[in-house]
């Protein structure tokens, strides 16, 4: 069995001249989203190799920043990455309007930048974010990367090349789609692993459909959060060691070479999921969808906790049951519910709990802008009212953005991501 730490051991010093960019340099770039770094923020950046010899990597807990932490390591000992420029990278959470994003730019030795976009971290406030997407045209982190892109790619002339896991990859797919024509025509290529689709007011647009040929899309064989919305077809399935939603983690993705381990097809546990979740996208509106993520996160903001770490199995398992037996949550909505909750002890409940408890996300500061005032403002004044004012619109321009008021820095705490 090898995962992409091994491919850097195999193929970590065959430098980008004598084997160019391919899908697992893609998931290592995504992967390396998620770990923060000291000065990560500089506009002028640091190389890979500087930044592991002065040890500006922030340390984190969990297995999951174990094997991250192996992989920037192998990075940045190897010829093929080492020299890589990384900079502007930023982590923000608005709890205003219910932001949670990040991402950073990497200058590779092939004369390209590869943005990547982080999925999402232990905050409540990003996991409202990602069920916000069941109901709303463009939730804050997706105007944010729109932004971000455009900031990124006026700061040369470079090729661009977008990557992102879970969350990630659908911002990467986002923010392709709705930046400037100009910028589009510079991106080579987006690669989204395990990536939520768009919703269906996006896939159809003709912005999508420039782009959606560039689109390289991985999933693990009992893929759950990649299978949401409109997906990206075609796909790739990835071959996983792991069981049930423990797929997710790209760690335990199976490599060959520079590939993947494929196989032909998502398994049946995936496919009754997938039909599950279209099934309720398809048959509810939007506004039944808004009720049911509101009942749930106003629930879990009843525990007392801000963060998915402090979800302990037994809060969980109560949640779980209020949202089952709660009278405001239509009847329709329940069902759904009650039906993906069944097909949750499928999957293997203990997977679950532990996939949420397990884990440790360390959040970094960043400083470079990313929306403007007037939409932070616009956005705010949507969520105090509870409006859906998020209607796709052009690209600003990145000198006119500003950064969010109330972005914080991430304080390294336990939790999963998506």
């Amino acid at each position: 069995m090898a995962n992409m730490v091994d491919y850097l051991a195999w193929r970590g010093d065959i430098p980008f001249e004598a084997a160019p960019w391919n899908e697992i340099d893609a998931l290592l770039i995504a992967t390396l989203s998620y770990l923060n770094f000291h000065g990560g923020k500089d506009p002028k950046g640091w190389t890979l190799e500087e930044m592991a010899r002065i040890n500006l990597l922030q340390e984190g807990t969990t297995n999951s920043f174990i094997g991250r932490k192996k992989a920037f390591e192998g990075m940045a000992s190897g010829a093929r990455f080492r020299d890589c420029r990384l900079h502007h990278a930023i982590a923000l959470t608005d709890a205003e309007i219910g932001m949670q994003f990040s991402a950073m730019c990497l200058d590779l030795p092939d004369g390209t930048t590869c943005v990547a976009f982080r999925g999402t971290d232990n905050t409540l406030i990003g996991w409202r974010e990602d069920f916000d997407m069941a109901y709303t045209t463009r939730v804050p982190a997706q105007e944010a990367a729109i932004l971000y892109l455009s900031r990124a790619a006026a700061l040369s002339k470079r090729p661009l090349r977008l990557v992102g896991h879970s969350k990630g990859g659908n911002l990467a797919v986002y923010a392709a789609t709705y930046t400037k024509k100009s910028v589009q025509n510079r991106i080579e290529s987006i690669w989204s692993f395990d990536g939520p689709g768009m919703n269906r007011e996006t896939s159809q647009t003709e912005e999508y459909l420039r782009i959606k040929e560039k689109i390289r899309s991985f999933v693990p064989q009992t893929s759950i959060i990649g299978m949401l919305m409109d997906y990206y077809e075609p796909y790739t399935v990835v071959r996983s060691v792991a069981s049930g939603i423990s797929q997710h983690d790209p760690m335990s993705w199976q490599v060959y070479g520079p590939r993947f381990e494929t196989l032909p097809s998502i398994d049946q546990t995936a496919v009754v999921t997938r039909d599950t979740l279209h099934e309720w996208l398809q048959n509810s509106t939007p506004e039944q969808r808004a009720s049911f993520v509101d009942a749930l996160f106003s629930m879990a903001e009843s525990t007392k906790a801000t963060r998915m770490s402090e979800l302990t199995s037994e809060k969980l398992k109560t949640l779980l049951t209020m949202v089952g037996n709660r009278k405001d949550v239509d009847p329709e909505t329940r069902r759904v519910f009650t039906r993906l909750m069944a097909q949750a002890v499928t999957l293997g409940f203990g997977n679950v709990i532990d996939w949420v408890r397990g884990r440790r996300e360390s959040g970094a500061a960043g400083e470079w802008e990313t929306m403007s005032p007037e939409k932070r403002r616009e956005m705010l004044e949507a969520a105090l009212n509870g409006k859906n004012t998020a209607e796709p619109e052009a690209a600003q321009d990145p000198g006119a953005a500003g950064s969010a008021e109330t972005g914080t820095e991430e304080a390294p705490e336990k939790g999963t991501e998506s």
